[in-house]
């Protein structure tokens, strides 16, 4: 075999070991973005629980009803602590946005956090109050988008839900009586 035919041979397998390489570490890329995805999943359910967890102790959970209506005589503790609830609410609503315009949140995922969004908050008189008061220290692209959304929101009195509620809860009982 001469020179040049191993020359040859040694090409064609340094070739051919960047292509296996390439092939790795494109599977090595599609299992990381994998594990970024769901770490991520996982970070923005851990937010919203310890969040809606916190919201269930008896103060601040009247701070946040008053909040929620709007109540134009909250008193400044309850403001205060609303104030930085809807602080927290954002900034984890901004890191989601973020997150889906990078493409680390699907579509899928991120557009059941917008409904989310626009039903249980910014439907409400006191998130888009809280809105107007601070959506300056926001980025523009998410100030854009959180205005759009509260634009194709109809504004909902909280204590609709608590009727909805009670409704369904006595449908639901008078039908189990009648079995």
């Amino acid at each position: 075999m001469s020179l040049d035919q191993i020359a040859n041979i040694a090409e064609i397998s340094a070739a051919a070991f960047v292509i296996v390489s390439l092939i790795y570490v494109g599977i090595q890329i599609r299992q990381n973005t994998r594990t970024v995805r769901g770490s991520t999943l996982q970070k923005n359910t851990d937010f919203w629980g310890t969040l809606f967890l916190r919201l269930v102790e008896p103060e601040v959970a009247r701070a946040y009803a008053a909040g929620l209506a709007g109540q134009p005589d909250i008193r400044p503790a309850h403001y205060t602590q609303f104030f930085f609830i809807c602080r927290a609410v954002f900034l984890g609503l901004e890191n989601q946005y973020y997150q889906f315009r990078q493409g680390i949140l699907d579509q899928e995922t991120y557009l059941g956090y917008e409904r989310s969004i626009q039903t249980q908050l910014l439907a409400f008189p006191g998130f888009r109050i809280w809105w107007q008061q601070s959506r300056a220290v926001f980025s523009p692209a998410f100030v854009a988008h959180v205005d759009s959304m509260i634009e194709r929101t109809p504004e909902a009195d909280p204590g609709a839900l608590l009727s909805e509620w009670s409704t369904l809860a006595q449908s639901r009982q008078s039908a189990a009586q009648q079995l």
